[in-house]
């Protein structure tokens, strides 16, 4: 029985006119290699490079995907912890409803400014 209407055969791909289209032949790994190298030196995105070419871009990616070295497997490296700084912290009191309390050590930088600002207000 033929096949149906919409049907495409095996090996054929459909364009937007639903006629079906040939497949382009393989690309030689030589091929693939001298593309690769001329999309490092064209600073085009991969994108704009396949259509370039009329390369399909998932078919690009596949070929940069496989060309790359493969990713060194992860290494242990020794490492020393010191002691955790001791706990830090500061209470302020300012007046009966002003409180500010410090936890770090980079905080009193910030909390001295914030009393100078306090300071030079109050005594306007």
């Amino acid at each position: 029985m033929p096949p149906g209407p919409g049907v495409v055969k095996a090996g054929a791909m459909k364009n937007s006119n639903r006629f079906p289209r040939p497949r382009r032949p393989r690309t030689s790994a030589r091929q693939r290699a001298q593309l690769l190298a001329a999309f490092a030196r064209s600073g085009l995105s991969a994108a704009a490079f396949a259509r370039q070419q009329g390369i399909g871009y998932s078919t690009f990616c596949g070929w940069r995907h496989r060309q790359a070295p493969p990713h060194p497997s992860p290494g242990f490296v020794e490492v020393e912890l010191s002691e955790p700084p001791a706990a830090v912290e500061l209470w302020i009191e300012v007046g009966a409803h002003a409180r500010l309390r410090l936890t770090s050590p980079g905080q009193i930088d910030l909390a001295a400014r914030l009393l100078h600002r306090c300071n030079a207000l109050a005594s306007c």
